[in-house]
C-alpha cells in the first residue's frame, strides 16, 4: 500500500445556487429517507474509501475520501445524476470539482455561512452536523471526512464567536418574512400558516409569534409534530392536508417540507383566495423541492417568494468587515488543517525509513558475525555503534528534508516520491 492509500485525499463535487438553476437543484434534491440508500451507491467503488452528502435548500454536495480523483468523480457525477433520473451531462455542466487543499476550504467557508444566499446563516451548522451525522450512521465516514467535518463545525462556532458574520446576513427566513413584510406591510396581526414542522418551519413560526402574527395555523404531515409547535407558538394545528379553511382567509403562508411533490398549486390557491376577494397574500416558499407551483405566482393578488427569487435580493447582501474577517479564519484554519495532514502522512514515511534502514543493518552484521566469528564482543559493539551512527547521518537529511517539503503545497508529491524511490511499505511503518 502506498502513500496515496495512506492518505486518501479530500475531494468535492458539489452544486449549488451560483452553478445551477433552481429547477435543476429541485430535481437533485435528495430527501432523508434516501440518504443511506445514495451514500452506499456512492461509496461502492474500491477508490472511495469514504463519502459524505451535504444537502441543504440551495446545494447538493458530495465529499469523498479517495486514492483515485478522476474515477471517483465520474462515479459521484453518475451516481447523483442516475438517483435524480437526469442525464448526467446535465450534473456535469453545473457541478464544482475541487480537490483536497480547495475542497478543505471550501467547507470551511460553506459550514460559517460564507458560501449561503444569506451570507452567515446559522441553519447551515446543523445541516453539516446532520451531514456527518447520517454518514457516520451509513458507516461511510471514517476518519479523514469524520476529521475534516468536525474541524469545519469548530472553525464555524470560531467565526461565529469572534466576528458578528451570524449577523452580517440573516437567515432565509428573516429574508423571506423581511420581504413578505415589504410586499404586504408589517406582519403584525397577519393570519399566517406554516406548512411543515421542521427546522425551517419552526424557525418560521417562532419569528412569526415575535413579529406579532396574529393567528398562526400549523399544517404537518404528523399531527403530533403540528400539534407541539402550535402549542409552543399559540397556534393551531392541522393535518396534513386540511387547510383550506385557513387558505381562504390567510396573509401569509410559509411552506418548507421534505415532499417530493407539489403542495399548492395555481387552481387550488385560485379558489381559496377568490372565496376571499381576492386579498393581497404572500406564499414563501422555501423547500427544495418546491412545495408551491411557480404558477402560483399568476393568481390574482399572490406575490411568490421562493429560493430563487431570495437568492436575488439576498446576491451583495455582505457585511464586509466581519465577512472578511470570518474569510480569513476559514483560510487560516483549512491551511492548519492540511498542515496536519502533511504532518501526519510524513510520520509514516519517517517510520518505514527508519525500519528499512534498521532491516538492512541488521541483516549486514548478521553476516559480518557469520564471516568474522572470532570477533571480540568489543569490537563488535563499535562496529555496531558505527553502522547505527553512518546510517543515522545518511537519514538525517532525508528525514529533515521530508519534514520541511510536507509543509509546501507540493508536499505529497514529494512524500510519494520518496515512498517511491525507496520502494517502501506501508506495513513496514507498523511493523
Amino acid at each position: 500500500m502506498r502513500l496515496v492509500q495512506l492518505v486518501m485525499r479530500i475531494h468535492t463535487i458539489g452544486i449549488d445556487h451560483k452553478t445551477a438553476p433552481i429547477a435543476l437543484l429541485e430535481r437533485l434534491a435528495i430527501p432523508a429517507e434516501r440518504l443511506p440508500e445514495a451514500l452506499r451507491l456512492i461509496s461502492r467503488p474500491p477508490e472511495i474509501g469514504e463519502a459524505l452528502l451535504l444537502t441543504t435548500c440551495n446545494r447538493l454536495e458530495v465529499y469523498v475520501a479517495t486514492e483515485r480523483h478522476s474515477k471517483a468523480t465520474c462515479h459521484v457525477v453518475d451516481t447523483i445524476a442516475e438517483l435524480a433520473g437526469v442525464p448526467a451531462h446535465a450534473v456535469w455542466e453545473s457541478a464544482s470539482i475541487r480537490r483536497e487543499t480547495e475542497a478543505v476550504a471550501h467547507l470551511f467557508r460553506v459550514a460559517c455561512g460564507l458560501g449561503s444566499m444569506a451570507v452567515g446563516e446559522e441553519q447551515i451548522v446543523a445541516q453539516v452536523r446532520a451531514a456527518l451525522r447520517s454518514a457516520r450512521a451509513a458507516s461511510t465516514a471514517g476518519p479523514v471526512l469524520t476529521a475534516l467535518t468536525e474541524s469545519a463545525l469548530r472553525v464555524s462556532k470560531q467565526a461565529r464567536t469572534e466576528t458578528r458574520v451570524g449577523q452580517a446576513g440573516v437567515s432565509l427566513v428573516h429574508a423571506a418574512l423581511d420581504v413578505a413584510a415589504t410586499a404586504h406591510g408589517p406582519l403584525t396581526g397577519k393570519t399566517a400558516l406554516v406548512i411543515g414542522t421542521g427546522t425551517i418551519g419552526a424557525l418560521a413560526a417562532r419569528l412569526l409569534r415575535e413579529r406579532g402574527a396574529g393567528e398562526i395555523h400549523i399544517a404537518s404531515r404528523t399531527l403530533a409534530n403540528a400539534v407541539r409547535l402550535a402549542a409552543e407558538v399559540g397556534g393551531t394545528a392541522w393535518a396534513a392536508d386540511d387547510w383550506d379553511p385557513v387558505l381562504e382567509r390567510c396573509d401569509l403562508v410559509v411552506s418548507s417540507t421534505g415532499a417530493q411533490g407539489q403542495l399548492l398549486d395555481a387552481d387550488r390557491l385560485r379558489v381559496a383566495r377568490k372565496a376571499a376577494g381576492n386579498a393581497p397574500m404572500v406564499a414563501v416558499d422555501l423547500a427544495m423541492p418546491r412545495d408551491v407551483d411557480p404558477l402560483c405566482a399568476g393568481v390574482d393578488g399572490v406575490t411568490l417568494v421562493d429560493i430563487e427569487e431570495l437568492g436575488r435580493r439576498l446576491a451583495g447582501h455582505r457585511a464586509s468587515d466581519d465577512v472578511a474577517r470570518a474569510e480569513e479564519i476559514a483560510a487560516e484554519q483549512a491551511a492548519a488543517f492540511l498542515a496536519r495532514r502533511l504532518e501526519g502522512s510524513v510520520k509514516p514515511l519517517i517510520v518505514a525509513l527508519r525500519t528499512r534502514a534498521r532491516e538492512v543493518v541488521d541483516l549486514e552484521l548478521d553476516r559480518l558475525a557469520h564471516r568474522l566469528p572470532d570477533l571480540g564482543d568489543a569490537e563488535r559493539a563499535e562496529t555496531v555503534a558505527a553502522v547505527d551512527r553512518i546510517v543515522g547521518k545518511l537519514l538525517h537529511t532525508p528525514i529533515v528534508r521530508a519534514k520541511q517539503l510536507s509543509a509546501t503545497p507540493e508536499g505529497r508529491l514529494y512524500l510519494e516520491a520518496l515512498f517511491r524511490l525507496f520502494d517502501l511499505d506501508v506495513s513496514e511503518a507498523n511493523a
